[in-house]
C-alpha cells in the first residue's frame, strides 16, 4: 500500500533533519513525502530543503513536496494543505520533532494488509526518557492480540476516553486517507485538537462500516519531549488557556461516547490549566469562568466506572 507522510514544521530546526533521517532509514521508504512549513521563524525550512537535497538519492522514488504558507495559521491547518495534495492510500501525520522506528512503514503496510485495517494507533516512546504508552496491561477490557504487539481494539469509541489510552498525541495515527477526506483539522486551536480529528475520522469509519481498528506496540513512534512545547508551556492569563474543541463541539451531546471523550479531556484540561497557571488567583479565576463544565466532568467520572 502506498503511504504518504505529512510534516508540519514550524520552528523545529535542531529536530528537522533527525526526524527526516528517520524517514531515509525505513525497511520500506515512503511513497510521498510532504513537509508545510509554517512561515518558520528559524532555519527549519533551509535545514530541511537542504537535507532533502544532499539525501536525495537516499528517499528512492518517494515523491517529495515542500510547501512553504504565507500565513501561520497552526499545525492543523498546515496537516489540512498536506493532505489536501496527497495521494497515497495511507496517510501518516509526523511531526517535526518526532522520529519513526526504521521498521514502522513495514510493520504497518504488513498489518494493513494482512489484517484490513482500516485505522492504527500506534503507543509511543516519550524521549530522552524512553517511557512508553500506553501499557497494553491497563487497556486489557479494550483490546484483542492477533500478532507480536499488535491489537483490534473492541468498542474502539469507548476505548479513546480511557485515561490509559493515547490517540492523536506526537504522530500515533496512521489511516486510510479515504476516511480522512471528509474531516479537517480545527486549525484556530492547538489543545487536543488532534484527540478531537481522529476522534471524528474513527466514528466516521464505524458510522460507515465494522471497521478494524489496531494498537501497534512495540514503541515504533518516537516523541522527543521538547523545552516549550504545548505541554510544557506557562501562560499568564487563564483567558489564553483555549477551550479544547472535543468540549465546544460535544458539550450538548447526548451520545454516551460523545459524553465520555469529552469528560477525559476535560480532566485532562482542568488538570493542565491548574499545573500551568502562574498564581491561586489565575487558577481560581480559571475555574469560576469555565464552572459550567464542571458537571460535564463529574458526569464523566460516574460514567467511566
Amino acid at each position: 500500500m502506498t503511504h504518504a507522510i505529512i510534516i508540519p514544521l514550524f520552528n523545529k530546526e535542531g529536530y528537522i533533519a533527525q526526524t527526516l533521517n528517520s524517514l531515509i532509514r525505513q525497511t520500506k521508504l515512503p511513497d510521498e513525502l510532504i513537509i508545510v512549513d509554517d512561515v518558520s521563524t528559524d532555519n527549519s525550512l533551509s535545514i530541511a530543503r537542504n537535507f532533502l537535497r544532499n539525501n536525495a538519492s537516499a528517499f528512492g522514488n518517494c515523491k517529495i513536496q515542500v510547501i512553504a504558507l504565507r500565513e501561520n495559521k497552526g499545525p492543523g491547518n498546515a496537516r489540512n494543505v498536506g493532505f489536501a495534495v496527497s495521494n497515497s492510500e495511507l496517510v501518516s501525520f509526523l511531526d517535526a520533532d518526532d522520529e519513526f522506528h526504521p521498521k514502522l512503514l513495514q510493520t504497518a503496510a504488513d498489518a494493513f494488509s494482512r489484517y484490513q485495517l482500516d485505522f492504527m494507533v500506534l503507543n509511543i516512546a516519550f524521549m530522552p526518557g524512553n517511557e512508553i504508552y500506553p501499557d497494553p496491561a491497563q487497556l486489557k477490557k479494550y483490546i484483542e492480540p492477533v500478532d507480536t504487539d499488535l491489537y483490534l481494539i473492541k468498542n474502539p469509541l469507548k476505548a479513546v476516553s480511557s485515561p490509559y489510552f493515547i490517540m492523536g498525541v506526537g504522530s500515533n495515527v496512521i489511516t486510510k486517507s479515504k476516511w480522512i477526506a471528509a474531516n479537517r483539522y480545527t486549525s484556530e486551536v492547538q489543545l487536543n485538537e488532534g484527540v478531537d480529528f481522529w476522534y471524528r475520522v474513527l466514528k466516521g469509519i464505524l458510522n460507515e462500516v465494522p471497521g478494524k481498528i489496531a494498537l501497534q506496540t512495540g514503541a515504533y513512534l518516537y516523541v522527543n519531549e521538547v523545552p516549550g512545547s504545548l505541554s510544557r508551556k506557562k501562560y499568564t492569563h487563564f483567558k489564553q488557556i483555549g477551550l479544547p474543541p472535543v468540549i465546544s463541539r460535544y458539550i450538548n451531546s447526548k451520545d454516551e461516547h460523545d459524553r465520555l471523550l469529552m469528560g477525559m479531556i476535560g480532566e485532562r484540561w482542568y488538570k493542565y490549566a491548574l499545573q500551568n497557571l502562574p498564581s491561586n488567583s489565575q487558577k481560581i479565576r480559571f475555574l469560576w469562568h469555565y464552572r459550567s463544565f464542571i458537571p460535564k466532568y463529574f458526569g464523566y467520572l460516574l460514567l467511566k466506572r
